[in-house]
């Protein structure tokens, strides 16, 4: 029943006659997402805080957001903002939120050794849906039940989580299978340490400023990353090849303060709670959709070979780190945690949402946001 009623969802939502986008939310143009109650009392501020540089890409979609909410209730919300990890490092989001250095934070979970068992599967081998877009849809349908606990837990209110892409690689030899890849050394970001033994990689934890100087000097073989990674930093100047391999997610979280949140007058909170499923979704949207496309044809333009794996060459890839999706199962399991049930529910979701477009999720976002993610949605 619910595969069905989806289906028909997702058909009224892709019809041209209900069609808007993200740049007709941005202009007030979507009555759906505009605020429900009206609040005349004094004019409220919160801070938010993250470690990207103001001249990254997801700074600039933040910005538009909170400008969003600031005219929608015509200035009576706003958002200051602190980038370039002015109030605290790259680490550091979760204790700054919590201490409520900020009010509202860019909080990664994969900088966090403990805390967030069942939220780490995304950083596992193939979990993640290719499809950015609804692979953050799908976070957000999961979230009450597996993820807004590990929050809990850690003292702060969930945010969001934003799926920017899946990583892929980029490389100074054509890499198709994983014995391609066996014996390199590899520069990649929190990539577990049982991948790279089943791929038999050596991996660089190399800081981005470094990265380029590292693949440059030889010192590194191959980079794991993703396009707002591999072309902001000009990987595309060095590798001759780009393999589409969707391996592990990119994510960017959010995580509120309490008090700064149950701070907020009632007829703020149900626009600002909201407000964290549109923005996520604009976030993945222009991150891994739109500048994907761009990403493209940077590397084409480059003289970059791109390399399309077959469903043969994929499998291959699925085999050799399928035991560590299993190991991660049962250790999870073990300790009492429903991880074989979360990645059921993932596949499901998959299935369900298929390949529908930006558009398409994101009418869907607004017109049927998730139930029980910050506490005016629970």
């Amino acid at each position: 029943m619910r595969r069905l009623l989806l289906s028909l969802t997702l058909a009224l939502v892709a019809a041209p006659a209900n069609a808007f986008t993200v740049a007709d939310w941005l202009a007030h143009e979507v009555p759906a997402a505009e605020p429900r109650a009206a609040y005349e009392g004094d004019p409220v501020s919160l801070k938010f805080s993250s470690p990207n540089p103001a001249a990254s890409l997801v700074p600039e979609v933040w910005t538009k957001g909170f400008t969003w909410l600031k005219e929608a209730t015509d200035g009576k919300l706003t958002i200051e903002e602190f980038h370039g990890g002015t109030l605290h490092a790259a680490a550091d989001g979760w204790r700054a939120v919590r201490n409520r250095v900020s009010d509202y934070a860019a909080c990664y979970t994969s900088y966090e050794g403990s805390g967030f068992p069942l939220h780490k599967a995304f950083e596992l081998p193939f979990v993640t849906p290719s499809n950015p877009v609804v692979a953050t849809r799908i976070v957000q349908e999961l979230a009450p039940k597996y993820f807004v606990p590990e929050w809990d837990g850690r003292g702060v209110l969930y945010g969001y989580t934003a799926i920017a892409g899946v990583s892929d690689i980029m490389s100074k030899k054509p890499i198709r299978t994983p014995e391609d890849i066996r014996g390199l050394r590899v520069i990649a970001q929190g990539f577990p340490p049982e991948a790279a033994e089943a791929l038999g990689i050596t991996v660089l934890n190399i800081p981005f400023p470094e990265i380029y100087t590292a693949f440059q000097q030889g010192i590194a073989d191959a980079v794991i990353w993703v396009d707002p990674g591999f072309v902001p930093f000009k990987i595309y100047e060095l590798a001759k090849y780009h393999t589409s391999l969707g391996l592990t997610a990119q994510h960017i979280d959010t995580c509120i303060n309490r008090d700064a949140y149950e701070s907020l007058p009632a007829e703020l909170k149900p626009t600002f709670a909201s407000f964290q499923q549109n923005i996520a979704h604009a976030v993945s949207q222009r991150l891994g959709v739109e500048f994907r496309e761009q990403a493209l044809k940077t590397y084409t333009d480059n003289g970059v070979e791109l390399i399309e794996l077959g469903d043969g060459e994929k499998q291959e890839w699925q085999a050799a780190l399928q035991p560590l999706l299993d190991d991660w199962v049962e250790a999870r399991e073990a300790e009492g945690l429903p991880a074989r049930e979360l990645l059921a529910d993932i596949r499901r979701l998959e299935a369900e949402y298929g390949d529908a477009s930006a558009e398409t999720i994101f009418e869907l976002t607004v017109n049927s946001p998730v139930e029980g993610l910050v506490p005016a949605a629970r």
